[in-house]
């Protein structure tokens, strides 16, 4: 096939690639695509909310442990904009759209507070059903027949598209574009096609004024190239492949740097809540970190106030299972006792003091280290008037009563948690760059590079050599 040469200055005024190698190499980079359910655009007004929800219904019925959390899931703002594009403004003001229909349920969960989703699922079935026409009073979310009948047609968006040009909007209007693309690379037609704007907004619910915008990104960028033809004059588009390939193969390295370069997070990845969220507890710090009463004071505050509700509900992480805190590997030898096995003593006790305080714990041993993290969060706080180890005396009577509820002492025990994974990524971070500098040295890699290096050099010659030719 002929390449046309386009009047212009630009680089990128070449004809677009029309066959089947090209779109071959294009598909591969744009990577996995979110289903984006277009019958939501209508229930919720918004594409970018439309688009939330869409891969909120998606989490709910494939994420991980979701049915054991009451559908409850966890992910970060970072987490949303990495796989659906939106923004955090636009993540906002999508998530009040959707709280405003009562469709997405927000709570904080956990120590330190977490924000969790959840789909209300019968409120939105009900919506649905509404606006096609039947009645249903309960949808069965397993099964896919019925979802997908409810649901509609889905349309494939892809995260990366979103990336190189620069919105959701135009994103989505050129994963649209590139699959209507895919079934004819040999039409004939030179990849021109005639869509108005009542056909994009009945495919993907975009305005006039949210077309135009996305219309100029993507002519900005060098991947979209219209013409007006006929009378009466219409608009004519086609997306340069060639430009489009240029684009993909440089977000993909940009993407494979920051993720070398870029920390690993804990919880990054992890899509829902392995622990069902406990709605009854109350527990919370006080805001007076320095308080000469004792402990049991604070128990009036709380509706569970038995130590092993507290405890095991500060420990729920989307991360972590629910373990007993143990102490940390890496503190130092003055905080431990060499009979006192995983315990972790207060750093201001004498060796003598921590002699003595070990078989005040161990008449309770499921809250030895809770006891011992509240003593060091009071010594901290300078609110222990008396003896350290009378203050622990008491401390302990009140837990065999079952009185005893943690304050200060669930902070020291977070900030040793966070000490200790903090320690675990480092030395992660530390073997994955020996591995890589190892990986790196060896003769078979030198050569894959060499090659991808030949490869690339082959692909611009083919692209300098068509954008040469004449017609």
């Amino acid at each position: 096939m002929t390449q046309r040469r386009v009047k212009g200055n630009d680089p990128w005024q070449v004809a677009p690639l029309r066959d089947e190698k090209s779109l071959a190499m294009v598909w591969p980079l744009m990577g996995r695509h979110i289903a984006f359910h277009r019958r939501l655009v209508d229930l919720t007004g918004s594409v970018k909310a439309a688009l939330l929800l869409s891969q909120t219904i998606y989490w709910t019925r494939h994420g991980r442990d979701v049915a054991s959390s009451d559908g409850w899931f966890f992910k970060t703002t970072t987490q949303w904009e990495t796989e659906t594009g939106l923004t955090v403004n636009e993540q906002t003001t999508a998530r009040a759209v959707l709280r405003e229909l009562a469709i997405l349920n927000e709570q904080r969960i956990g120590i330190p507070a977490k924000l969790h989703f959840r789909l209300a699922a019968d409120p939105l079935a009900a919506l649905l059903a509404e606006r096609v026409g039947r009645v249903t009073t309960r949808l069965d979310w397993s099964d896919g027949a019925a979802v997908a009948e409810l649901l509609g047609p889905t349309l494939a968006y892809h995260r990366a598209l979103a990336g190189i040009a620069g919105g959701v909007h135009a994103g989505l209007l050129l994963s649209r574009e590139v699959h209507l693309t895919r079934p004819r690379p040999k039409s004939g037609s030179d990849g021109w096609a005639c869509r108005s704007t009542a056909h994009w907004h009945q495919e993907l619910g975009l305005t006039r004024r949210e077309q135009e915008s996305a219309r100029r990104e993507l002519a900005r960028i060098g991947v979209w190239e219209e013409q007006v033809r006929g009378i009466p004059p219409r608009i004519y588009a086609r997306i340069r492949l060639s430009a489009l390939l240029a684009l993909l193969i440089q977000h993909a390295e940009e993407t494979r740097l920051r993720a070398i370069a870029a920390p690993r997070s804990a919880d990054c990845g992890i899509p829902t809540n392995s622990v069902a969220p406990n709605g009854k507890s109350s527990l919370r710090e006080s805001h007076i970190l320095v308080s000469r009463k004792a402990p049991n004071q604070f128990r009036g505050n709380r509706l569970n106030c038995t130590a092993e509700s507290a405890k095991s509900y500060v420990q729920r992480s989307t991360s972590t299972s629910v373990q007993l805190l143990q102490a940390h590997e890496d503190c130092s030898e003055e905080t431990r006792s060499p009979c006192d096995g995983d315990l972790v003593f207060p750093e201001k006790l004498s060796p003598e003091e921590r002699t003595a305080a070990l078989p005040l714990v161990q008449r309770c041993p499921h809250l030895s280290q809770a006891l011992l993290d509240e003593l060091s969060g009071r010594l901290q706080a300078n609110a222990v008037r008396s003896s350290p180890i009378a203050y622990l005396r008491a401390m302990v009577t009140r837990a065999e009563g079952g009185t005893f509820v943690p304050s200060l002492g669930l902070g020291v025990a977070e900030a040793r948690r966070r000490h200790r994974e903090e320690g675990v990524l480092r030395e992660q971070r530390a073997a994955d760059a020996r591995r890589l500098a190892a990986e790196s040295a060896t003769p078979e890699y030198q050569e894959k590079v060499a090659a991808r290096r030949v490869q690339v050099r082959q692909m611009l010659d083919a692209m300098r050599t068509r954008r040469g030719a004449k017609p």
